[in-house]
């Protein structure tokens, strides 16, 4: 049996769990990399998991009005930064989409 992890290995596992699932990869994914590069079991490694999940759904779970809020002032600046490059396609769906978060759509 390997030492246990401490609170500090514990957490770097979790985020880098975070990142890897943000990235895309699935639980068996998950489960290999933490028997190899830590040698923990499957269980453990569902508990890194779950962890991971919980910091996630921590990360998104927000008001809509404060995720409206941030996707229009994101657009602003996509909407600038593409007119100054002279990408006008995506000037025009950055309005697009702030057209839709405000409810300005024609009816």
């Amino acid at each position: 049996m390997g030492k246990r992890a401490t609170k500090i290995d514990k957490h770097l596992r979790v985020a880098q769990f975070v990142r890897m699932i943000s990235n895309g990869c699935v639980n068996s994914q998950l489960l290999a990399h933490a028997e190899k590069e830590w040698g923990v079991k499957t269980t453990i490694g569902y508990q890194y998991i779950a962890e991971a999940r919980e910091v996630i759904i921590a990360d998104v779970d927000q008001d809509r009005k404060d995720v409206v809020a941030e996707l229009m002032h994101t657009s602003k600046t996509v909407i600038q930064k593409a007119l100054e490059r002279g990408e006008l396609n995506n000037a025009i769906g950055a309005m697009n989409l702030i057209t839709r978060l405000g409810g300005l759509e024609p009816k």
